[in-house]
């Protein structure tokens, strides 16, 4: 039976891609490992070192409830939840998993959708590795382009970010098979079957993170150099310019989304307390690097050091080194697609809009991943021409340990980001009021005073379905049940330390405690939280 589920991957790896049966069985093997790693790490973490891993990230456990809040929220539940600054495809990708409860309130309804993105991540670099000629050598070899597969995935900053619900996974997915896409169509521009998919990949990876906004421009651009340079029928003119353009529909949508429900089309780049702009203009990482290109390039380069270690940045540095003494002018062309989403987080740090510290926020200098991959592995090509079996052995042995160490030797940062955020006083203590209220909850709506992020913890820990708690933000004075809650809420959930979101409306029941408890009697109370219930 395990045999026949072995095929049948097989079979769909190669009809996805366009496979021999040998290179089908590679790429099958590829996917197995990165999942067996992937689920074997996550039920490591889970059970031996803490059953919140999954849910570190504070943004992880956001997902999760914004996915499941499309079917499971008091208050119209459905599109009208997609909301702005978030694009809305990573949740729809989550709402099948979110809204089984012990995959929701563990974290691991994020590994069902990142896992197999990350698997498929790795094979997608395969390919395109496989596709990249240099000098003399027609392909490079298919050792090297496993080796590289397998580097990407095994990393352990990557596979973090591989196993919970943030967006980085199935964002490079896209990312990465629209650059296979666009490399196999630029390499052949009669196969407009490639142009298409590249496009409709892009239409994807832009309705998951904007750092892909770059390229629909960036395809056009060349669709409209082809077009110009070659020579095709009219027809295949038009069409290949109408399929190009097919590209930008995510960001059309996402613009038309805004403009509709909110009358501005970029109110996700300026939304109060939640979008990216709002954060880096209201905390201090900004200071450091607005309008300083030095210290952005020293954060960003040392974060990338940190991430993937001196050995493969050198290994990528000496690729790069024989790719540009390499006679391949259009094989270059997929470089310049690869390097537009990290350009764009360097551009976003410089203008103000970005944060980035050394380990914070270092989950987007995965996007640089699929570059170094391929600089790594056309420095491997080159080995293979020159070197002797042990010598190239030793030299892949040493990328592996060397990588495979890094969680012994130094921190691993994409984790240590997300548990920095996790082990903050305020979090802590909402994870103890969420499992204190699962406890205690019997019945009845749930009023919370806490700001967004802060409830989410509480909404996930306690596994209480989301269309029973009543939020109470800055947005959410209008509603009857503010000013009178008791005749509305049977419980009451409500902290000292409110979010940014919530400051105000948190206060003005801060404030007047003694009239919640004429109709409300505390059950719980820790340093931070009160669990109130009707008298």
């Amino acid at each position: 039976m395990r045999y026949d589920k072995i095929f049948i991957i097989a079979i769909l790896l190669r009809g996805m891609l366009s496979v021999t049966v040998r290179e089908g069985r590679i790429l099958t093997t590829i996917f197995l490992i990165v999942v067996g790693s992937g689920l074997s790490t996550a039920l490591y973490l889970y059970f031996i070192v803490d059953k919140y891993s999954l849910l570190h990230y504070w943004d992880a456990v956001s997902h999760l409830v914004a996915a499941r809040k499309l079917v499971d929220w008091g208050e119209n539940p459905g599109f009208g939840q997609i909301g702005t600054v978030w694009m809305p495809l990573p949740h729809f990708l989550l709402l099948p998993f979110a809204i089984i409860d012990p995959l929701f309130t563990t974290g691991f309804a994020g590994l069902a959708v990142s896992l197999p993105a990350l698997a498929l991540t790795s094979i997608y670099l395969y390919k395109i590795v496989r596709g990249f000629g240099i000098s003399n050598i027609v392909a490079v070899p298919a050792y090297a382009a496993f080796v590289g597969a397998l580097l990407y995935a095994s990393n352990p900053n990557i596979l973090y970010l591989g196993i919970t619900s943030m967006t980085e996974a199935p964002f490079v997915l896209f990312f990465v098979a629209a650059a296979y896409y666009f490399q196999s169509w630029y390499q052949n521009t009669g196969k407009l079957r490639n142009l298409l998919l590249c496009s409709i990949f892009l239409s994807f990876a832009t309705l998951c993170r904007y750092e892909s906004w770059f390229l629909p421009l960036f395809l056009i651009i060349v669709a409209g150099v082809s077009v110009a340079r070659d020579k095709y029928p009219d027809t295949k003119k038009i069409l290949v310019i109408l399929v190009s353009l097919l590209s930008l529909s995510s960001i059309t949508f996402w613009l038309a989304w805004n403009q509709y429900h909110y009358g501005d089309p970029f109110e996700f780049s300026n939304t109060e307390y939640y979008s990216a702009s709002w954060y880096a203009q209201n905390r201090p990482f900004r200071e450091l690097l607005f309008l300083q290109p030095m210290n952005v390039l020293s954060v960003y380069g040392i974060t990338a050091l940190m991430m993937y270690g001196p050995y493969l940045l050198v290994a990528a540095a000496i690729g790069y080194h024989t790719l540009r003494k390499a006679h391949i002018r259009r094989e270059k062309i997929i470089l310049l697609f690869l390097a537009l989403p990290p350009l764009f987080t360097l551009i976003s740090l410089l203008i103000g809009i970005g944060e980035m510290s050394l380990w914070f926020n270092s989950r987007f200098m995965i996007l640089l991943s699929p570059l170094i991959i391929l600089m790594t592995c056309i420095f491997l090509a080159k080995r293979y021409g020159s070197a002797r079996k042990w010598q190239l052995a030793a030299v892949i042995g040493g990328l592996f340990i060397w990588q495979l160490a890094m969680p012994a030797f130094s921190a691993v940062i994409t984790l240590a980001d997300a548990k920095g955020g996790y082990s903050v006083k305020e979090n802590l203590l909402a994870i103890e009021t969420g499992q204190a209220l699962k406890s205690l909850y019997d019945d009845g709506k749930i009023m919370i005073l806490t700001g967004s992020g802060l409830e989410q913890r509480v909404m996930v820990t306690s596994g209480i379905a989301l269309s029973n708690f009543d939020e109470i933000i800055s947005h959410s004075t209008w509603k009857p049940s503010f000013r009178e809650p008791w005749l509305y809420d049977k419980w009451l959930v409500i902290t000292s330390r409110p979010g940014s979101d919530a400051t105000d409306t948190t206060t003005y029941w801060l404030d007047r405690m003694d009239e919640l408890e004429s109709h409300y009697t505390t059950v719980y109370e820790n340093e931070y939280y009160k669990i109130m219930v009707l008298r």
